[in-house]
């Protein structure tokens, strides 16, 4: 490897440690009271249900054509805790309880994701759009 390689790789690493850094920061500094929050759980990109991440247990329940699964909302925040996929990645992506945390599982077409509604409209972090 030449210098020139080295300067190039060390410029992309601080490059991508620059974005992750911002990012971290602007999801770390959201404010929100425990309780505020609530999880969009979506089935093949329609929404299935909207659930509130409070301290109390509620577990839910989605079988479909696709598969069955067992989410679990408890201590402000959700987990998946059963799946019948072939392999298992949406258990190990664990509890989620902040803003922007997602849980999918590809092969039921599940996503659970977290969100602030009491967030500004203003906010420039949203999505343009889906490819």
């Amino acid at each position: 490897m030449k210098r020139g390689d080295i300067l190039i790789i060390v410029i992309a690493l601080l490059a991508a440690g620059l974005i992750y850094g911002m990012k971290w920061w602007d999801s770390s500094n959201e404010q929100y009271q425990q309780g505020d929050l609530k999880a969009i759980i979506t089935v093949d990109g329609q929404e299935y249900k909207t659930v509130s991440l409070t301290k109390e247990e509620q577990i839910i329940d989605i079988q479909t054509k696709f598969g069955h699964n067992t989410l679990k909302v408890f201590d402000y925040g959700i987990q998946m805790t059963y799946s019948d996929a072939p392999l298992r990645i949406a258990l190990e992506m664990g509890f989620i309880s902040r803003p922007k945390q997602q849980i999918i599982c590809i092969p039921a077409r599940i996503m659970v994701e977290v969100f602030n509604p009491n967030k500004s409209e203003n906010d420039e972090d949203e999505l343009d759009a889906i490819i």
